[in-house]
Formats: C-alpha cells, structure tokens, sequence
C-alpha cells in the first residue's frame, strides 16, 4: 500500500466484477464477463484456485445472498411496523419510529469511513491495517456511548416524548455493539463473503423480530422494542465475530491512521450527508407535525423495503465489484456504470410506478388504514425512489475510484436546500414535505 502524489491511497492490485440475476442475470449476460465467461480480473490471490470463479459469477452469487439479508432487514422492519401500529399506544409507536431513525444515525456516525477504506483497499486477511481500524473505531464508539446517553433527554425534548428518557438513554447498549461490530462487519464486504454475511443478518433479524413481538405480547410497551434491539446486535454481534474469526488486538499506527482517514473522511462526509437527504425528513416532521409523524413512516415502509432494499442490496455488491474491477482501466469501468445504470432504471422506474399505483390498498393491507394523507404521501416518494436509484450506481463507482468528495460537494449544497425547504412546508403537512423529496431527487 502506497501514497500517491495527492497523499490519496493506491490500493493493491485486485479487480472484480458484479453481476445480478433479474437484476442479476442481466449483468451476467450483458457483458460483465466475456462471451465465454472469462473474468475482467483475477479474484484475490487467497480465494483464486484452479478454476477460478468469474467475476460475474462471483458479484451475480453476491448480490443474491445480499438480497436475503437485505430482505430479512427490510421485511423485519416492515413486519414490525405493521404489527405495532395494531398493538402498541400512538406515543409508544412514535417512540419506536424515533428509535429506528435515531439508531440508523448512530450506525453510520460509528464507521466515519474506517470500514469502507479497508474495502477500497482491497487487502485480504486481519491484517495490522484492520486492527488500527479497529482500534480507532473503539475510540468513537466511547464517544458516541457517553453522547448517546446525555442526549436522550435532548432527543425525547426534540419529538416531544416526555416521559421516555430512559428507553432512549438504553441506546447506548446499542451503539457499543454496533461499534464493536463495525469494522469486523465490512470485511465480509471487502473478501465479497454475501453468504456468510446473509447468515448472519438472518440471525440478527429474526431474534430481534421475535423479543420484540414476545415483549408486546407481554405488555411491555415500547420497551419491547429497545430490548428487542439489543437482542438483535447482541446476535449480530456475537455472530460476526464468529464468522469473521476475529481477534482484536488494540494497534496504534499513526501512519496507517492517516493513510485511512485519507480516504475515510471524504466517505463518512458523503455518508453523513446522504443520511441526510434519506432519512433528515424524519427529523422535520418529527418536530413540525408530530401528529403526522408514524404516518409519514409507514408511508415510507413499503417503497423503502420494495426499491430500497433491491437498490441497497445491489450497492453493497457495486461498491467492492467496482474496487475489484478498478484495475482493469477506465473503459472496463465505464462500460460496468452503464450496464448497472440500465439494469437499476428497468428495475426502480416500473417499480416505483406500480407502487404509486398500489398505493391505497398496501396501506389499507399493512396498517388497518386508508388515510388518504398516508396514501398520497407513499404515491409521492414511490415516483421518488423511481429516481433516486439511479444515483446509487453513480455514487459506488464514485467511491470506488477514490473520490467521494465529488458527492459530498453536491450533497453539501443538496441537502441543507431539501431540509429548509421541508422545515417550511411542514406545517402544511406531510404531503409538501414528500413532494420537496421528489423536487429535489
């Protein structure tokens, strides 16, 4: 691993390719590989055998075992939203959609782009470059622990759920395992192991499905679902550790520290700021329209698990495929952006229309209800997510080639825009704030 002359990171020489059937076969056969199956490039030296597996084939596997943990993730989320709306008070399921949007900041806060550097480098192994990551990463899960826990009051203050600081306060058991989890978690990104990963998203999902549904059942209100969350990264946790074989070890090196914050921070700005422009809506109307809020979130469950959790799955397969492939020269690069380009506009634009469609009964289905304010809030973001895939195939080769800071120069101006625009048409109602989304897609 070397510098370049911009002080950026040259990383070794690996190169892979992504596929995906439906959205996956497509890529196999639209010329990822060659006609006669050949890799664009060799795998990693320790996975290459004999025969080695095409690249094709390789991210074509990838993304469908990705799609299991992705639809676990998704379809829990969904299950949950739909049941709990039927069983648990108007405050406790507020203060369930908070929890998910406050842990999903918490999330992507604890990487500030550690694991998505060691992906771009593209090494094998648990190498002393993983353990400073990871050492690093110890040192911003004790922040955000300490934070979490004195925020709480701020965070109940802010959406106005007085009388639930502790629940909030019980995050920061959350925040440490997923601190923990964070960087042993992204190689199984880096080495393409989807399988493996999907085992354990499967794990993770269903045991925090199963507490959560348990404790309602139980009459434990909204604790259910914090319990049920910590049942869930406990497994996730636990189970990655397992798999990974990892073994910390606390490294400090200053000169890998630098080599990786290099391309780090530019990724964790692009993330924070994508975050943003996904998820600041929930902030706004949190806050603006209270009264609205679950029903801005439940408009938001089913698009969010039909489009995004395809579209999410196939970035987690582009972002490594396009690393892999890196090597192969700007051609090969190109012409992968425009068949992954093609493959997400058939796929999220019928989709997000047919969605628009099914609106009022998928709301009627899910939620016991057909508000006409949730119906034409979900028909807006459906068209939404018609083109907000299309910038995941842009923005993962843009990682991929080292230069997120193109998107966190557009989303810096982007999202402050979006998010004053939404904090103004709040007071209207949910609606304005889903077409501010569309208008600024």
């Amino acid at each position: 691993m070397t510098e370049d002359d911009s002080g950026g990171l040259q990383p070794a020489d690996a190169s892979e390719d992504s596929s995906r059937p439906d959205l996956i076969g497509e890529f196999a056969a639209s010329g990822l590989v060659d006609a006669e199956g050949a890799a664009l490039g060799d795998q990693e030296t320790q996975d290459a055998g004999p025969n080695p597996e095409s690249i094709g084939t390789t991210a074509s596997r990838g993304f469908l075992w990705a799609n299991v943990g992705v639809f676990t993730r998704y379809m829990s989320a969904l299950l949950l939203a739909a049941v709990l709306a039927r069983t648990l008070s108007t405050a406790d399921y507020a203060v369930m959609v908070t929890l998910m949007v406050v842990t999903f900041y918490f999330d992507n806060a604890l990487d500030l782009g550690m694991g998505a550097a060691l992906v771009y480098e593209q090494e094998t192994g648990i190498s002393e470059r993983v353990q400073v990551a990871f050492t690093a990463n110890l040192g911003v899960t004790a922040v955000l622990a300490v934070f979490s826990f004195f925020v709480a009051p701020l965070i109940t203050a802010y959406y106005h759920l007085d009388g639930y600081t502790n629940i909030f306060r019980a995050l920061t058991v959350v925040v440490i395992l997923s601190g923990l989890t964070t960087i042993p978690w992204s190689l199984f990104m880096r080495s393409m192991n989807f399988k493996a990963r999907a085992g354990v998203e499967v794990s993770r999902d269903l045991t925090r499905v199963g507490v959560t549904l348990g404790l309602v059942a139980a009459g434990k209100g909204a604790w259910s679902v914090i319990l049920g969350m910590i049942a869930g990264y406990s497994v996730w946790f636990v189970l990655t550790w397992l798999v990974v074989q990892f073994r910390p070890r606390l490294r400090w090196n200053l000169v890998i520290v630098k080599e990786l914050f290099a391309y780090a921070w530019r990724m964790a700005g692009t993330r924070l700021l994508g975050v943003l422009a996904l998820n600041g809506d929930y902030i706004v109307v949190g806050n603006r329209r209270p009264d609205q809020y679950p029903m801005y979130y439940q408009a938001f469950r089913l698009p969010e698990f039909i489009l995004g959790a395809q579209l999410n799955a196939m970035s987690a397969v582009l972002f490594p495929m396009y690393s892999r492939i890196r090597a192969e020269g700007k051609v090969a690069m190109r012409d992968a952006l425009y068949k992954a380009l093609r493959l997400v506009a058939l796929f999220s634009i019928p989709v997000g229309i047919g969605l628009a469609l099914l609106a009022r009964d998928g709301i009627l289905l899910m939620y016991g209800s057909d508000s006409a304010v949730s119906v034409q809030t979900m028909q807006i973001l459906s068209v939404t997510g018609c083109v907000v895939g299309l910038g995941y195939a842009t923005g993962d080769l843009l990682f991929a080639i080292g230069r997120p800071g193109v998107m966190v120069r557009i989303n810096s101006v982007m999202v402050p825009l979006m998010l004053g625009a939404m904090w103004i048409v709040a007071p209207y109602g949910i609606v304005w704030v889903a077409t501010v989304h569309l208008v600024t897609a």
